[in-house]
């Protein structure tokens, strides 16, 4: 009886496991179960290519629009003795679409590293491009070396006779005859504005004449002619105006020789027997322009007084009187030099 039962359990437990492990079965199945494939399409058919009417009378076909390539140029055949030989491009070939040309680069951002275009492929000429002069050095020296020609315009010119500290004659003044002159010059450029020089000026004829009032009195008759020698040390400034051009300010006190002959000076007193000589003061401003690396143009205009003294002696006494010579003078000057 017991032995009934017990088999009757077992049998029970049998069927619940099997139920159990039938349904965990089939709720794994249905949740991990892969959706059944779509069906596949057979692939479209390739459409047929365009057929083109057959050319007439010889003539080349002609591609429809947004047609790729032409399809090949047949070759001609093999030409017979005696006969033109036949180009596989014959003139007249019909242009190809899309802007293809068998002379253009297959790789079109590397275009064809050529100097010049070849004449007749339709390309555009190559722009030349003429390589810039490079500007000319300005001069970097610190020297300056020159010489100029000066124009001396009309001036002022007076002396009188003083003889133990008394005025012997009224002072005899006229005008002075213009004359040209030469000068020559060293400058050095201390630093970026300041400059000191020093000048020589030569002015060979120096003449002068009495005014008409005082033509017809006899002892204070006045005329003459001398040259003139005169050492000008140069203190002055530069300023650049430009790439090449800088203006120029000077002073320039100084020490003059003046040789004068054919003194009317009276009477009694004769010609100096030596040159006048004393301080010499000009002043002046002018421009100096550089067009190489060592060259340079000097313009500049000027005045100057002088103040020279010389002594005279009696024809009569034999006692000595001095002479007292002041010039009044403006000069032109226009030359140029070496930089260095």
């Amino acid at each position: 009886m017991h032995c009934k039962t017990r088999a009757r359990a077992r049998n029970a437990a049998t069927k619940t496991a099997l139920l159990a492990a039938a349904a965990l079965h089939l709720l794994v199945g249905t949740v991990f179960a892969q959706p059944a494939p779509a069906p596949t399409l057979p692939p479209p058919a390739p459409a047929p290519a365009p057929t083109l009417p057959p050319p007439a009378d010889g003539a080349l076909p002609a591609y429809p629009p947004g047609y790729p390539y032409s399809p090949g140029y047949p070759y001609s055949p093999a030409p017979t003795p005696g006969s033109a030989p036949v180009y596989p491009y014959a003139p007249g070939y019909p242009a190809y679409p899309q802007g293809y040309s068998p002379y253009s680069s297959p790789y079109p951002a590397y275009p064809q590293a050529t100097a010049q275009n070849p004449a007749g492929y339709g390309y555009p000429p190559t722009p030349t491009v003429a390589p810039e002069t490079p500007p000319s050095p300005v001069p970097k020296g610190r020297w300056r070396l020159g010489a100029a020609l000066l124009l001396v315009p009309q001036g002022t010119l007076s002396y009188n006779l003083r003889y133990q500290g008394g005025v012997l004659l009224p002072p005899h003044a006229g005008s002075t005859a213009a004359t040209v002159g030469l000068a020559a010059q060293l400058q050095v450029d201390l630093f970026r504005y300041l400059l000191l020089g020093v000048a020589v000026q030569y002015i060979p004829s120096l003449s002068w004449e009495s005014p008409a009032s005082q033509s017809s009195t006899k002892d204070t008759s006045f005329g003459g002619s001398a040259y003139e020698v005169d050492l000008l040390p140069h203190l002055g400034a530069t300023i650049p105006v430009a790439h090449r051009i800088r203006f120029l300010v000077f002073a320039a006190p100084g020490y003059s020789f003046l040789s004068a002959s054919g003194l009317a000076i009276s009477k009694t007193y004769v010609d100096p027997g030596s040159a006048a000589r004393g301080f010499l003061f000009q002043a002046g401003a002018g421009v100096l322009w550089s067009f190489g690396e060592h060259a340079f143009l000097d313009f500049r205009g000027a005045l100057q007084w002088g103040f020279q003294n010389s002594s005279v002696q009696s024809a009569t006494t034999g006692e000595s009187a001095e002479l007292q010579v002041h010039s009044s003078l403006g000069t032109l000057q226009a030359g140029g030099g070496y930089w260095f």
